[in-house]
């Protein structure tokens, strides 16, 4: 297809006449000018090019990205990041799939129905997004026999490659971090629902906690909720019986710290002074004014597009060994988290 004039003048906010005489190197076009209109003419040839190399492709099938919602709290939480989408859509499109990312609500669909679309669009591989999964949900997807890779949930017996946060990883930096500015004294806020990455972070806790030697943990994990108004009603409970001593909080979820700073706040309770906290997952700046929450976060967006990446290859090759991919998680220093340890003789 030829690049017109017209289209790189419109674009570039010229005159026709003044890309036709630069196209043809004509003089009277000042030199950056100029070279405004050739770099234009040359990131669309360079365009041009590209979708043919992708037309020249035989489309396989389609690639689909899965969204199983269980429950629905988690859907509620964050909105589809169309930016990580279409990076993925384009990655799947050049390699010559048609690409579908769908939700799957259990409430309100039939899994048979959904299994019977993946083979009417004939689908060649799919991506599960699985936080929410159950071990049985997935047995519906493998009478499909088709390649399948999963996010945020581990289905090794079945034979299904992984790609996870490092939750136990992420739990031992917090413990750590904590222990070694003098908390010993530590709680767990957790939710009311037991998906995968929570039970893992749970679990870890409990670990972690004993390894530093930080006393008997069995009532140091706390239930509250599963949205911000419910663990702001049950924290504020817990505050009227008295913590008993507890100078530092881990929130499992970015619900749990908004619930619990919502909280604390409202009763007038001093941050890090009182009560140091440690959260796990992003929080949004505007959730929580004024506040630079001390955060363990892991990747989501570089673990989606790997995961996909993988997927594809797996398609092309027959997966001999089964494969969990863990993506460390990091700890960004805020300024909730009171340094016991200068005060300690």
């Amino acid at each position: 297809m030829r690049i017109k004039a017209k289209g790189i003048a419109k674009e570039l906010g010229l005159s026709e006449a003044t890309v036709s005489l630069a196209l043809n190197d004509r003089p009277g076009v000042n030199e950056n000018t100029k070279k405004r209109i050739l770099e234009c003419v040359r990131e669309k040839q360079e365009k041009l090019q590209e979708n043919f190399e992708i037309q020249k492709k035989i489309v396989h099938g389609k690639v689909m990205m899965l969204n199983y919602i269980k429950n629905g709290i988690i859907m509620k939480r964050s909105q589809e990041q169309n930016p990580i989408i279409e990076k993925i859509r384009e990655t799947v499109k050049r390699e010559g799939y048609t690409f579908e990312y769908r939700l799957f609500q259990e409430q309100f669909e039939e899994i048979g129905n959904l299994i019977s679309e993946c083979r009417e669009k004939d689908v060649k591989g799919i991506y599960i997004m699985a936080a929410e999964m159950g071990k049985s949900d997935i047995y519906p997807f493998l009478e499909l026999q088709i390649p399948i890779v999963t996010g945020d949930n581990l289905f090794y017996e079945e034979g299904i490659d992984s790609f996870l946060i490092d939750n136990r990883e992420g739990i031992r930096r917090g413990v750590d971090y904590l222990v070694d500015k003098g908390h010993s004294r530590i709680v767990y806020l957790a939710e009311d629902i037991d998906i995968f990455n929570f039970l893992e972070r749970r679990e870890a806790f409990v670990l972690e906690m004993a390894k530093r030697e930080c006393g008997d943990v069995s009532n140091r994990i706390r239930h509250l909720g599963s949205n911000v108004e419910e663990v702001a009603f049950s924290m504020g409970k817990y505050l009227d019986e008295g913590m008993r001593g507890v100078t530092a909080l881990i929130l499992e979820s970015s619900v749990i710290s908004m619930g619990v700073i919502k909280a604390l706040l409202e009763r007038n309770v001093r941050i890090p002074k009182d009560i140091s906290l440690i959260g796990f997952d992003a929080v949004a700046p505007v959730e929580l004014p004024g506040f630079e929450l001390t955060l363990i976060k892991g990747t989501h967006t570089k673990r989606h597009l790997a995961a996909v990446k993988h997927l594809m290859q797996y398609m092309k090759d027959e997966n001999e060994e089964i494969m969990r991919v863990y993506y460390r998680t990091r700890l960004f220093e805020g300024q909730t988290v009171f340094d016991k340890s200068k005060y300690m003789y």
